[in-house]
């Protein structure tokens, strides 16, 4: 299930990312920066969370993403997560699916995804291509060195004629 997160889920998704086994101490310092700033100072153009629960009710995902300032409606994916127990089994096509639609809901004509060519995202890469996003650019060592910038996009309303 996929609902949207709360305040309450903040300890959750930062154990989430901790113990995803791609991410670290670093990345989750910026999350709950970012989570933090969403109830501390809300605004037009800032994050949506949306967290996916295991059937025993716990917090196994998350995904925040956000319309991007100075844009006409171009929305992030910012950060999509999940547990290793809890990939493969269609908790990260939900959430990416229902920020897809949140986006489009409110008007959202393209979706934005950076993320890292590193052999750990293969997943995660994957996941965005089966949804429709296409790699539209890569920045060579952007990480470090061999460590390319990869730039997904897709459209989430029809181009007007």
């Amino acid at each position: 299930m996929v609902r949207s997160a709360a305040w309450a889920d903040r300890s959750s998704i930062r154990e989430v990312l901790l113990t995803s086994q791609i991410f670290g101490p670093s990345d989750a310092e910026c999350v709950d920066e970012m989570f933090a700033e969403t109830w501390m100072r809300p605004r037009p153009d800032g994050y949506n969370w949306l967290v996916a629960t295991a059937p025993s009710g716990q917090i196994g995902g998350f995904a925040c993403f956000g319309l991007e300032s100075l844009t006409k409606n171009t929305w992030d994916l910012f950060w999509i997560c999940l547990r290793p127990e809890m990939r493969g089994k269609g908790a990260g096509r939900l959430l990416i699916n229902e920020a897809v639609r949140c986006a489009t809901d409110v008007g959202g004509r393209i979706m934005v995804i950076y993320t890292s060519s590193n052999p750990a995202y293969a997943p995660a890469r994957r996941l965005y291509e089966s949804a429709g996003f296409v790699t539209s650019a890569q920045v060579p060592d952007y990480y470090i060195d061999g460590d390319n910038l990869l730039i997904y996009w897709r459209r989430l309303c029809p181009k007007p004629v």
